[in-house]
């Protein structure tokens, strides 16, 4: 498997993964993702200024040359640097107020659900923080979204509190944020 920031040749896979996922939210009776965000201006967007990733399976060519290989792209997520308005507010505490990342727009292909992709996404995602020097990623969910809280808290994250967010399409919406502390190895210190 191969984890690498996307490019503007993924978006149509990007958005075919993720149209799956809002899908999947409206089975479970959730809101989240359902008033047309995340859409391609937002993925684009994500793409342009390089915080959009990709985790794909590179499969040998099934002709048995060597030369040649196909990628699939089994999930996806936005790892962003920015600090955050809403994180700012949170009715509870964060494990740190150091810089942190933020976990937007995880989604895996429908058909890789339950093999582990998501949890190679975020352990991924804890790499891309240590090359940054970066010690704290942060992530939040709607409050009824079992799948993800389940996922986030199975990867070591922390309750930490509530936020609420401050854009559009779900600007006041509630959202429950976790906290996971990355360990920097000793010798990058």
């Amino acid at each position: 498997m191969n984890f690498r920031k996307s490019t503007f040749d993924d978006v149509d896979r990007i958005l075919e993964i993720i149209e799956k996922a809002k899908v999947e939210l409206r089975k479970l009776g959730l809101d989240q993702w359902q008033k047309g965000y995340p859409d391609r201006k937002s993925i684009e967007s994500d793409v342009k200024l390089g915080i959009s990733y990709v985790l794909e399976d590179i499969e040998g060519n099934r002709n048995d040359l060597k030369s040649e290989n196909f990628t699939k792209i089994l999930g996806t997520v936005v790892l962003s640097p920015e600090k955050e308005e809403p994180y700012s507010k949170i009715e509870g505490k964060w494990i740190t107020d150091d810089d942190y990342m933020v976990i937007h727009r995880l989604a895996v292909d429908f058909d890789m659900k339950n093999k582990g992709i998501a949890t190679k996404i975020l352990e991924f995602s804890e790499e891309v923080c240590v090359e940054n020097r970066i010690l704290s990623l942060k992530a939040d969910t709607h409050e009824n979204n079992e799948p993800m809280k389940r996922l986030l808290e199975k990867n070591g994250f922390s309750f930490c509190g509530l936020i609420y967010l401050d854009r559009e399409p779900d600007l006041g919406a509630k959202r429950v944020a976790y906290e996971k502390i990355i360990k920097i190895p000793h010798e990058l210190l």
